[in-house]
């Protein structure tokens, strides 16, 4: 009997030095981060707002994280927030450059959770060219510089007389805008061509008027995934400008009109 007792002893030891203790069986749970962002196309200079909630233990005035990554490159923490007494949290990302950029927030560990990441979201930067300082083909005589219409002078215009000139927008831009007046005694016009793709397709045409001795008329026209535009002189006699022309694009800066383009001047 004895020896049966020692035996029975030495077994449940060792069974009771196998079995998992409560904090091994139950591994920290790991924080969850919701997340939602208003808008997928901001223009650069402006902010992305970011919001969500956390769950987690301790969740409320917890410090979080927010990164953001450019392209294909690395996460880069540009924001730290902390979420409110009802786990929620508020931030802001400026915009810096043109093209796709995507946002996450990250809940750091605790010693009662791991750390947590939200699943990222995407947005494309826009940034309003300068069109006076971009690539381009002319097809005619082209003025760029200063303009003075109705007894004013704008610094920044193309001017145009029986002319034209031609931008590659590759289908990264959705709008043309700027002020179209006429600089002399006589009317003019402006006219605007979004070149399609390939000669299949039709190319969009506008026109804006230019009044003698009035105001430029501020103009936008839509060139969503034109892969060229054109604009110049219309069918009305005398000078046209186009006054502080911009175009909105998902990129830094325009490329050169190819040369071989069939679609060049």
């Amino acid at each position: 009997m004895r020896v049966r007792a020692i035996a029975l002893t030495a077994t449940t030891g060792l069974v009771l030095a196998l079995a998992p203790t409560a904090a091994q069986a139950a591994p920290k749970p790991t924080y969850k981060v919701a997340i939602a962002i208003n808008t997928t196309a901001p223009t650069v200079g402006t902010t992305v707002k970011v919001t969500g909630k956390v769950a987690g233990p301790k969740a409320a005035k917890k410090k979080l994280l927010v990164q953001r990554k450019v392209g294909t490159g690395a996460w880069k923490t540009v924001a730290k927030v902390r979420t409110s007494t009802k786990r929620t949290y508020f931030a802001r990302v400026r915009v810096l450059t043109a093209g796709q950029q995507y946002v996450r927030v990250v809940a750091p560990k605790s010693t009662k959770a791991r750390a947590g990441s939200s699943s990222r979201r995407g947005y494309v930067g826009y940034r309003w060219l300068d069109l006076t300082t971009q690539p381009s083909e002319k097809a005619g005589p082209v003025e760029n510089g200063p303009v003075t219409i109705a007894g004013k002078t704008y610094p920044k215009a193309l001017t145009f007389s029986g002319s034209g000139i031609y931008f590659n927008t590759a289908g990264k831009c959705t709008t043309l805008r700027g002020s179209v007046g006429a600089p002399d005694a006589e009317a003019g016009e402006l006219l605007v061509i979004s070149i399609p793709t390939s000669d299949s397709e039709e190319a969009q045409e506008f026109r804006t008027a230019a009044p003698a001795g009035a105001a430029p008329k501020a103009a936008s026209y839509a060139i969503t995934k034109r892969p060229m535009i054109a604009f110049g002189h219309g069918d009305a006699a005398g000078r046209v400008s186009f006054v502080a022309p911009q175009v909105r694009c998902s990129v830094n800066a325009l490329s050169a009109v190819p040369e071989d383009s069939p679609m060049a001047p």
